[in-house]
């Protein structure tokens, strides 16, 4: 039930095929010795998510392949991310929500990882944020601040994308 989603989570953590394939293959070995841990069935997604991403960080962890660095931005006031008809508009309205082309993918899979894993849970899978706090292990505020900083870092990338679709009008 749950397959299209992890995939897709595995393939943009490993950023390729062949090791996505394998982290899913590792998931659901130790998915099938500890099914018995799963307590409420209604919340499988968020518990295969973070099987998956446990078994990501304990297998890539010391991979020179995989981006960990944190990116600081500084004491950055938070505003909007695109203005449109006169309207402030989040960008996991007008983007996310629609179907993500090569560009977009690529701005997602270019964010550093603790960025990168923060928008995939809850920007494109839909998770909650306690949810994903709980996959990722981290606290409420850093995971808004890591969601505030990742969709700015996707504005800048994606703003002549924007720009060209019509999300954003020129100044």
């Amino acid at each position: 039930m749950h397959l299209d989603s992890l995939w897709r989570m595995a393939r943009r953590l490993t950023r390729n095929d062949h090791d996505a394939e394998d982290l899913l293959q590792e998931t659901f070995e130790k998915v099938c010795k500890n099914i018995d841990s799963l307590k409420e069935p209604e919340k499988a997604k968020a518990w295969l998510s973070k099987i998956l991403f446990n078994t990501f960080l304990n297998k890539f962890n010391k991979s020179s392949s995989v981006d960990f660095m944190e990116v600081d931005m500084g004491n950055e006031k938070m505003e909007p991310i695109f203005y449109k008809n006169g309207v402030y508009v989040d960008m996991e309205e007008e983007i996310f929500s629609k179907i993500m082309d090569h560009e977009v993918i690529k701005a997602v899979e270019s964010l550093p990882l603790p960025y990168r894993m923060a928008i995939v849970l809850v920007d494109i899978e839909g998770l909650s944020y306690r949810e994903a706090e709980s996959i990722l292990g981290i606290p409420s505020g850093t995971l808004s601040s890591r969601l505030y900083r990742a969709r700015r870092m996707l504005r800048d990338a994606l703003y002549e994308y924007a720009r060209e679709r019509g999300y954003v009008k020129e100044a």
